[in-house]
């Protein structure tokens, strides 16, 4: 069961099998909790975020296009509800600047390691509204109408904020000599 395509899986949860639904939640669980995380930097909220994206996910299945990826839609859900966590916490305009990125760091080569770590640390000390919109769209792949959507935000806010974050994440990685 671990091996099947997600359409298969899907089909089979919809039809009320838990292994299949237990396989896709093992195959996907990782991934929206670190969309959670990039969006909220705080664990618990990245937790309950994350679990919420999954309930309301599966309780989908019965509307979800099988044709389409299961794992972008899933982190779709999973970054709107680490939003509305956010603004439940009234916490949308100020991230914790104690939080960073690292766990979006694959290991590898200790230079690729370093230079990851430098990119996140940069990324963590952007303000919330720069470091929102770099995540989603370099990290979780998201355009810039999908931001504004996710965001309620203008789309040429976004474009300014995304342009104005590359340019201040360049100046801080040139210092570092990380370019």
């Amino acid at each position: 069961m671990r091996r099947r395509p997600d359409t298969e899986l899907i089909v089979l949860a919809r039809k009320g099998s838990a292994e299949a639904a237990e396989v896709l939640f093992d195959r996907y669980w990782a991934h929206a909790w670190r969309s959670a995380y990039a969006v909220t930097a705080d664990r618990a909220l990245a937790d309950d975020a994350a679990q919420e994206a999954i309930h309301k996910a599966f309780g989908a299945l019965h509307r979800f296009d099988e044709t389409r990826p299961f794992g972008p839609w899933l982190k779709r859900i999973a970054v709107n509800r680490a939003i509305d966590h956010l603004r439940r916490a009234s916490r949308l305009t100020r991230l914790d600047e104690t939080a960073t990125l690292h766990a979006w760091s694959v290991s590898q080569a200790a230079e690729d390691d370093l230079r990851q770590w430098a990119v996140a640390d940069a990324v963590a000390a952007l303000g919330s509204a720069r470091r929102m919109v770099i995540v989603l769209h370099y990290w979780l792949d998201l355009s810039v109408e999908e931001i504004a959507g996710v965001l309620g935000l203008p789309v040429g806010t976004v474009a300014s904020r995304l342009s104005r974050a590359l340019a201040e994440l360049r100046m801080a990685l040139e210092d570092q000599r990380v370019v």
